[in-house]
């Protein structure tokens, strides 16, 4: 059997990753190739890590179900630093009758050569190269010349998808969207987690006085004054949960700012906003505002925070993963003080007291009342609530093992 190793920091697992372990194994027969974390990289800082836990997990969820791929916690469970020559002979312990490939991008190629015992590593394994920039082929043939025999080193041709962490990490850190660059269960793990995520300064974020002023001039009295009840409810949350407080207010704040444009204008902006709509948000008048608010403070407020972004946009629907903010926002709005709907009370208390609990009682809430009302539940909406609903199940089944073996 033709086994690979992969190994890298993962931090985060993105699609370059993927491309790089698949253009490998689609060329040169790979029947198996194992996905290994470091956990001390001689090459890296540890303080750029998230932990080996989550490294590992979000591993899994960028794998899961392909046969082709094993996530491997050898190296995170060592207690030395993660030399490849360790790692090649562990594997070539397990597995000796077996052709074993390690694979690495372009940028390692060039500077193999310095590893720790790279002579021994091309005695135990052939290394395979596929390129992480356009261009480089002359490059990587003539430095793959000077390190080995002929097989000692193979390179794909195949075309490189050019994806860094470490920009995946500054999108992430600046709440730019990165969503594009990672698996879609491994976006959600880092929302859900909030790993990468930087406290800034929120003197950066816009006056909220100067917005008050617009929304006071554009919203009938009630619509303001919700505006600013959620707001401050948010706040209170994003107090009660760590997250930033200014920020909390100022998306709450904003949330309902198209509320009350014509209908024809708000399907405009939704339409034109080049955000992924399903076809019962565009068949649901009442969901449009939500969209083209999200929308309409990107262009004319120049918002590009994506946290912010995507808390109001997804205000009325939720989602599955939804980020802390995200979360807030939604919660907000349906306990902010002018609400007095029957469970109101219950509801508030809920939310400062269990916030996966307080999020599936709002899908349930939300979609109970679509149903009554014979409307239509969009796509979102139905996966939020199937993502907290496993949420609480998972936190059941952790505070009393036994109920997970029914």
């Amino acid at each position: 059997m033709r086994i690979g190793i992969f190994g890298g920091s993962f931090n985060p697992i993105h699609n370059g990753h993927i491309h790089l372990a698949r253009a490998a194994a689609e060329e040169f027969g790979l029947e198996k190739i194992y996905l290994v974390p470091s956990r001390i990289s001689p090459h890296k800082s540890s303080d750029e890590y998230v932990s080996g836990e989550d490294r590992l997990a979000m591993l899994r969820l960028a794998v899961a179900d392909d046969p082709l791929f094993v996530v491997s916690s050898y190296e995170l469970s060592s207690d030395r630093v993660s030399y490849s020559i360790y790692t090649v002979e562990h594997f070539h312990r397990r597995h000796p009758e077996d052709e074993l490939y390690l694979l690495v991008g372009s940028d390692m190629l060039l500077s193999f050569d310095r590893w720790y015992r790279y002579e021994d590593i091309l005695s135990e394994v052939t290394l395979c190269v596929v390129s992480r920039e356009q261009g480089d082929m002359k490059l990587l043939k003539k430095k793959a010349a000077e390190l080995g025999r002929a097989g000692d080193i193979v390179i794909s041709s195949s075309a490189p998808v050019v994806v860094s962490s470490t920009e995946v990490r500054k999108k992430i850190a600046k709440n730019k969207n990165f969503a594009c660059y990672l698996n879609e269960n491994v976006v959600q793990y880092i929302r859900s987690k909030g790993l990468y995520s930087y406290r800034g300064d929120t003197s950066l974020l816009f006056d909220p006085d100067e917005k008050k002023k617009y929304l006071k001039a554009h919203l009938s009295a009630k619509r303001y004054v919700h505006s600013l009840n959620v707001a401050a409810e948010c706040r209170k949350l994003a107090q009660k949960y760590g997250e930033d407080p200014d920020k909390a207010y100022f998306a709450g704040l904003l949330h309902d700012i198209c509320k009350e444009l014509p209908d024809a204008e708000q399907k405009e902006l939704a339409v034109n906003s080049g955000f992924t709509v399903c076809r019962e948000e565009l068949e649901t008048r009442s969901l449009w505002h939500a969209i083209a608010g999200a929308y309409f403070i990107k262009t004319e407020f120049g918002v590009e925070d994506i946290d912010i972004l995507n808390a109001v946009r997804f205000h009325t629907v939720g989602r599955a993963g939804m980020s802390r903010l995200e979360e807030i926002v939604y919660l907000g709005d349906l306990i902010s003080a002018d609400r007095d709907y029957k469970d109101v009370d219950r509801m508030r208390k809920l939310s400062y007291s269990d916030l996966n609990g307080a999020m599936l009682e709002a899908f349930a809430f939300s979609i109970k009342s679509v149903v009554k009302k014979g409307g239509l539940v969009p796509v979102c909406t139905a996966e939020g609530y199937n993502f907290y609903t496993r949420l609480k199940r998972d936190e059941k089944n952790i505070s009393d093992p036994k109920r997970g073996l029914k």
